[in-house]
């Protein structure tokens, strides 16, 4: 894989660096064929469609395989199943299937989740041909909706279960992925040279998109999951005709990924957009560097932009303010538990902001400043007396009982404790009422009912943390 090296038509990976999950999984398949499964049977010369040619029959039944159990959410299989589609654990097969043995039981896995769904990926995208064919797969896989009628016989599967259709998504990108891959002349060697070729692909997947966005009411992880699809399938027709639609993306509460904000980003280029509530998603400086890049775009449309509930860093504060310097569309920023520090001070008073107005709302304890940042948000306030800055948790009566809701939402929804960074933000505010004090003042009352909820929550976040180590060690 050095830069020095071509495998045949494949350009050097420095030159051509993978840009989607799908990418990055294809070389990886491809090369541990190429260089470990085939053991000698081809030349690091031999071109890509011949290495495939080599491996067809395998790959098709491990593809398989993969696909009929992953629909029934069946990660282990006994050496019956292997034989029942062709699979014997040697050759190619052992290169990506793990054995495991209790005493005198013999059972088998793909030695990693994803490397099934990515199988079963390439299957299915070497197995669907039409327009029809691929629009029914993506309303079965991504909806639950089984196609009327259908002649392949990978759509006629009643093994779905439609109770986990969220274990189906990666899969899903997996194949839109791998379907683009197909489309660019990268999987020959395994598609039948006598199939005809499909033209209009990418508009008609377009228009499936546009649909999804336009008709339906989307759940946040159904809508999120489109937006990796759209990104794995990488082609800027399809996008551009599908983005549009997205009038609002409400990610409420959702813990993002980076990989999550590069969906995002990819997609909402071709749009004008508008987002809405990015709150409580465990954005880290890394996704701030991503938003800040659409906040530069010429294509922005963001008028409204919330973050708060996370934790962006000094330094992903300042790549907000930067970016803030060079938009013109924005309206209204909300800004808290940021972990803004003395650092994300140091550009604050001297923005350039004059061409529209931020109703700017930053909790930001004064015991993480020094008297120097103090200076520089006094200085804020007076070049810009419509902004509103809160250095004080119990200033603001409003402040106390939105966190008083989220803390409440987290009692109920325990799932929100199983991020460190929502533990790190709950963290943050204690800090920041601890210093301030609870003691005095009209909102006594409220910021000290806060913080006891909050000291229970962490309380009880670091007993489960410590059992899940111990769970985590014995497994070991």
């Amino acid at each position: 894989l050095s830069s020095a090296q071509t495998d045949g038509d494949f350009s050097s990976l420095e030159v051509n660096p993978p840009r989607t999950v799908s990418e990055v999984y294809f070389c990886y398949l491809f090369t541990v064929i190429k260089h470990h499964a085939l053991k000698g049977s081809a030349g690091r010369t031999t071109p890509r469609s011949e290495v495939l040619a080599l491996a067809k029959q395998q790959l098709t039944n491990l593809g398989k395989l993969a696909y009929q159990n992953l629909l029934q959410t069946k990660i282990i299989f006994s050496r019956e199943d292997l034989k029942n589609y062709g699979v014997t654990p040697a050759d190619i097969q052992s290169t990506f299937l793990c054995p495991h043995k209790e005493e005198t039981v013999e059972t088998f896995s793909f030695f990693h989740l994803t490397v099934q769904e990515h199988l079963a990926a390439l299957y299915c995208a070497t197995n669907l041909f039409s327009q029809e064919d691929i629009m029914q797969a993506l309303d079965l896989w991504c909806f639950g909706i089984h196609p009327s009628s259908s002649t392949v016989a990978l759509l006629r599967s009643n093994d779905l279960n439609m109770d986990k259709l969220e274990n189906l998504q990666m899969f899903t990108r997996f194949f839109m992925g791998m379907l683009r891959a197909r489309l660019a002349g990268q999987l020959e060697g395994l598609i039948d040279p006598t199939v005809k070729r499909v033209d209009d692909i990418p508009t008609r997947l377009g228009l499936w998109f546009q649909n999804q966005f336009k008709e339906r009411k989307l759940k946040n992880q159904t809508t999120l999951n489109l937006l990796h699809c759209l990104m794995e399938f990488h082609i800027e027709e399809t996008t551009s005709i599908a983005a549009p639609e997205i009038k609002t993306l409400n990610l409420f509460k959702m813990k993002l990924s980076v990989v999550d904000c590069a969906a995002m980003h990819y997609v909402l280029q071709f749009s004008p957009h508008s987002l809405k509530d990015l709150r409580y998603n465990c954005l880290d400086k890394q996704a701030a560097v991503l938003e800040s890049e659409v906040l530069k775009s010429n294509q922005c449309q963001v008028k409204k932009l919330y973050m708060c509930g996370n934790n962006l860093g000094p330094e992903g504060v300042l790549k907000l303010w930067n970016a803030l310097e060079h938009n013109t569309t924005v309206e209204e920023l909300y800004l808290d538990i940021t972990g803004i520090t003395e650092r994300g001070t140091e550009n604050i008073a001297n923005m350039k902001l004059d061409v529209y107005l931020i109703f700017f709302v930053v909790p930001l304890c004064e015991g993480y400043l020094t008297k120097e940042g103090r200076r520089r948000l006094r200085d804020l306030e007076q070049c810009r007396p419509d902004l509103r800055i809160i250095a004080n948790f119990v200033d603001d009566l409003g402040l106390l009982q939105a966190y008083l809701d989220w803390v409440e939402e987290i009692q109920v929804d325990r799932d929100q404790m199983d991020s460190v960074k929502n533990a790190d933000a709950l963290q943050s505010v204690l800090n920041g009422l601890r210093v301030a004090g609870v003691e005095k003042g009209e909102n006594a009352e409220k910021a000290k009912e806060l913080q006891t909820k909050i000291e229970e929550l962490l309380k009880w976040d670091n007993i489960e943390v410590t059992h899940q180590y111990s769970r985590d060690w014995m497994i070991g």
